[in-house]
C-alpha cells in the first residue's frame, strides 16, 4: 500500500480556554531556557489513544467504534510536571493532573474496550496509559543535561491549569519539517 494513503491518527482531549492561554504563557516562559521541540498552541491536547498510521477503512471502523461513547463531564487540573523516563534522562517533558486523572484513565479504557470489541488492535495497546500534556520533546542530538533553570521551573511548577472535559476528538496528525499539524476527523 502507498504510504500516501495512510492516515496518522490519535484520539485526544483538547484543551479549552482559558486553560490554553495559561499553558501558552507558561510555555513562553520555558522556551528561552532550552532549544527543545516545544509544543505550540494548535498542538495542545492530552492523548487518550495513539492509533498510528492506518488506511481509510480502519479510520472509518475507529469512528464507528467510538462515536457513541458517552461520559459525564469532569474537571481536569494540570498541577505537576515530570519527564519520561525521568528528569535525568528526559525524552519528553510533561504536565499531569491529580484532578481528572482517574476519569482520563477510565475514558481511555472505555475507548480501548470499544476498539477491542470492534476487533481493532493497535501497537500501543500493551502500554500503561499515563495521562499527560506534552510540553516538549528532547531532540536526539541534545546531548547535554537540561539546564538547571528549566529543571527548577518544572520541579517547582505550582500553577493549577483547569478546564472541563466534555468530549474527545479523533485527530489526524500530518508530519511536516516544522512539526506536526493536527486536524479533527469528524465522527
Amino acid at each position: 500500500m502507498n504510504n500516501n494513503n495512510l492516515i496518522r491518527a490519535f484520539i485526544a482531549v483538547n484543551i479549552d480556554e482559558p486553560a490554553g492561554a495559561e499553558l501558552e504563557k507558561f510555555l513562553n516562559n520555558l522556551m528561552p531556557l532550552a532549544k527543545l521541540k516545544w509544543v505550540t498552541r494548535p498542538q495542545f491536547h492530552i492523548t487518550l489513544k495513539f492509533l498510528g498510521e492506518n488506511n481509510f477503512k480502519v479510520i472509518e471502523q475507529v469512528k464507528q467504534a467510538i462515536k457513541n461513547i458517552n461520559f459525564e463531564p469532569f474537571n481536569i487540573t494540570l498541577d505537576h510536571a515530570g519527564a519520561f523516563p525521568n528528569f535525568n534522562r528526559a525524552k519528553v517533558l510533561w504536565l499531569s493532573c491529580s484532578q481528572g486523572r482517574s476519569e482520563l484513565i477510565n475514558l481511555a479504557n472505555l475507548i480501548n474496550n470499544n476498539l477491542n470489541n470492534a476487533g481493532l488492535k493497535f501497537d500501543e495497546d500493551n502500554r500503561e496509559f499515563k495521562p499527560h500534556f506534552t510540553l516538549a520533546r528532547i531532540p536526539r542530538f541534545y546531548n547535554t543535561p537540561l539546564p538547571q533553570d528549566l529543571l527548577d521551573e518544572l520541579k517547582n511548577f505550582n500553577l493549577k491549569i483547569s478546564w472541563q472535559c466534555r468530549g474527545f476528538n479523533l485527530m489526524r496528525s500530518t508530519l511536516t519539517p516544522q512539526g506536526p499539524i493536527y486536524s479533527k476527523i469528524n465522527l
